[in-house]
């Protein structure tokens, strides 16, 4: 199954850190969508989401992941908590596009601020999966916020 990630699971080392199986398909994109970072963390950060904006998009990597493994992301996103929701997406990528599987926050709040590892390793992973420079300054654009404990 196809697994469109578009935070820190694009990030390799945080997917195996969460036990995840994966496999790298390609990069892409969701287009009239933006980033944002409005569901609100435990740690009093904004997490991100994916919100409708017409003239943007997210980019992100498309894992192939076994059906077993969207049942640990579920539990890892909280999906029985209701702190995020499957949802089906059409990504556009190279060879066309793809219907993937992601997580959209099912909480929001105005105002929020993502920590700086948080941030940090999303930016990692679009840097190591080769993103857009355009969308990576976009992710350093943001301000971020110390994690409250």
């Amino acid at each position: 199954m196809y697994y469109f990630a578009y935070a820190d699971n694009m990030d390799e080392e945080k997917l195996a850190q969460r036990g995840i199986e994966f496999k790298k398909v390609i990069t892409g994109r969701i287009k009239g969508m933006r980033l944002v970072f409005h569901k609100p963390g435990e740690d009093g950060t904004g997490k991100a989401d994916m919100q409708s904006d017409r003239g943007n998009f997210v980019e992100g990597v498309i894992w192939d992941v076994p059906e077993a493994a969207l049942d640990n992301l579920d539990m890892y996103e909280g999906v029985d908590r209701g702190h995020y929701r499957r949802q089906t997406v059409t990504v556009q990528t190279s060879r066309g596009e793809l219907e993937c599987v992601t997580y959209g926050a099912a909480k929001f709040r105005q105002g929020l601020k993502p920590g700086p590892e948080y941030l940090e390793s999303i930016i990692r992973g679009a840097g190591s999966h080769r993103l857009s420079p355009e969308y990576i300054r976009f992710l350093k654009s943001h301000d971020t916020t110390v994690p409250q404990a």
